[in-house]
Parts: C-alpha cells; sequence; structure tokens
C-alpha cells in the first residue's frame, strides 16, 4: 500500500495559512478604501458657458432704411408758346397785278432759327426770365438740384441693411448672404454621422447636453484641429470628438465659384444631445 505524501495536518496548515493571506489581502484593500474616502460619481448637471466667436469674414454692414423706390421723372418738353397770329389781310380789287403784292403769312415772315454754328443776329436778344419757357426750364433744373442734394444729404441711407450687424462691414447683400449659407453647409458637414447616444444615457439627461467645437481650417481648405468645449458627460464627449477626429485632415466643401474669398477659417458647429427620440 503507498503511502499519502502529505498527512492530515500538513494540508490542514496548508490550507489555514491560504486562507490567512487571502484575508490580508482583503483586510488591507477595506482599509485602503476607508482611508481615501469613497468618492461617488457627480451628477450631471448644466453649465453656463460664455462662448465668443470669431469670425473672420466680415458681417452685413447694417444701413438705413431703404429709400421709396422711385423712378426718375420722363423729360418733358416745354409747352410751345402761344404766339397771335396776325389775320391775313385780304387782297382789294384795287391791288396791283403783281406777284409782290400778294399778301404772304405771318409764319413765312418770321424768321428761321439760327443753327448752333452760327450766332443769333445782333438785333434779336434772350427772352426775358418772366418767359413761360424760361420759367418752365428753370423749374426743371432747380427740381433737379434739389433731388439730388436729398440723395446725397444727411437723411440719406447709409450703405448696408436694415437687419445687418453693428459691427458689420459688408455692404453687398448677396455676398452676405453666400456667407451665411455657406457657413450654414460647413457646420452641417461637421455633423454628418453624428448620431446621439441614445442606447447609453438616458433621455432625461441627454436632451440637455451640448458640447460645441472650435475647429481649425487650413487656407487650402483641410481641418487641422478642434478644441471642444465639454458637456459634462464623458460618454457624450467622446461620441463628438470620434466624429470631429475623423474631419481632422479632410477639406472642406470649397466655397461657391462667385465668391472664393468667402471660406472661413474657423467653423463653430454644435452637437446637441437633443433628437427625435429624446425632445
Amino acid at each position: 500500500m503507498r503511502t499519502r505524501a502529505f498527512s492530515s495536518t500538513q494540508i490542514g496548515a496548508a490550507l489555514s495559512l491560504a486562507s490567512l493571506v487571502q484575508g490580508g489581502f482583503v483586510g488591507l484593500l477595506i482599509a485602503t478604501q476607508s482611508a481615501k474616502g469613497f468618492v461617488p460619481r457627480p451628477e450631471p448637471r448644466e453649465i453656463a458657458i460664455a462662448v465668443t466667436p470669431t469670425l473672420d469674414l466680415p458681417l452685413l454692414k447694417k444701413g438705413g432704411k431703404p429709400k421709396a423706390s422711385k423712378l426718375p421723372d420722363m423729360w418733358k418738353p416745354p409747352k410751345p408758346v402761344k404766339r397771335v397770329e396776325q389775320p391775313v389781310k385780304a387782297p382789294t380789287p384795287l391791288a396791283p397785278k403783281t406777284v409782290e403784292a400778294i399778301p404772304k403769312k405771318q409764319e413765312e415772315k418770321e424768321k428761321k432759327p439760327p443753327k448752333p454754328d452760327e450766332k443769333p443776329p445782333p438785333d434779336e436778344k434772350p427772352p426775358p426770365p418772366d418767359a413761360p419757357a424760361a420759367k418752365s426750364v428753370e423749374e426743371m433744373v432747380k427740381q433737379m438740384q434739389q433731388e439730388a442734394t436729398e440723395e446725397d444729404g444727411p437723411d440719406a441711407p447709409e450703405e448696408g441693411a436694415v437687419d445687418g450687424a453693428e459691427e458689420g462691414t459688408e455692404t453687398d447683400p448677396l455676398k452676405a448672404r453666400a456667407v451665411d449659407l455657406y457657413r450654414l453647409k460647413l457646420i452641417s458637414w461637421f455633423k454628418q454621422g453624428f448620431t446621439a447616444p441614445t442606447d447609453k444615457i438616458d433621455c432625461s439627461v441627454l436632451r440637455h447636453l451640448k458640447a460645441s467645437v472650435h475647429a481649425n481650417i487650413a487656407p487650402d481648405g483641410t481641418v487641422e484641429s478642434y478644441d471642444l468645449t465639454s458637456s459634462g458627460d464623458p460618454v457624450f464627449d467622446a461620441t463628438v470628438r470620434q466624429v470631429m477626429d475623423a474631419r481632422v485632415g479632410q477639406k472642406v466643401p470649397p466655397p461657391p465659384p462667385n465668391y472664393p474669398d468667402i471660406l472661413d477659417r474657423v467653423v463653430l458647429p454644435t452637437f446637441q444631445g437633443k433628437n427625435d427620440k429624446c425632445k
């Protein structure tokens, strides 16, 4: 009969020693946690952060109210002066039978107006100031001068748009509109592929989460880097960083051909947890 390798006393001593070692580790772990104190996970809370965006592109300048559209008055020639026509004398039976004795009309007796290159005869004088033709021309000139003064006067509308910004410098409303549309296009491009983590964060918390991103764009349109303003939730921030990390090194959509200089060096997309599922 083969003898046992270990006796019952040796086996019992080994089990006691193993239990003692395990109990020492457990006691040491409990003592360490008690010394440091238990730090519970803080509840997510909303923090108001003032973000002052810095944009390189000019804003639309704020101007005065546009002047009522008024077409220029059509030039009207002055009314002709009515002249009293002298009655043509009827020939008498006693008039001589010659061509010179035939009476002529008053219009034929009047002298023809001189040509522009010709000087008027010395016996002709300019019309007096109170003549009807002179008055109409003078009134028309005064009206034109008055309209020009009103358009260029201190009350003339300032260049810009009524809904523009006080600090704006761009006076072309079409270019300002193109800048706004292109900026919205860039923000939509950055948000492509982002989905709020509804499976990891409860809707009661997710609908209040918001993360702001400050993306830096190179002159050639490449995304160089970005800065993230935390939403207060690490899971939500990780989702946003995953989307932004994929955008770094890529080129943004090009600006419209009519305004190739409106590419902004800074884009400010905002990622929100509020969606169709968590309203």
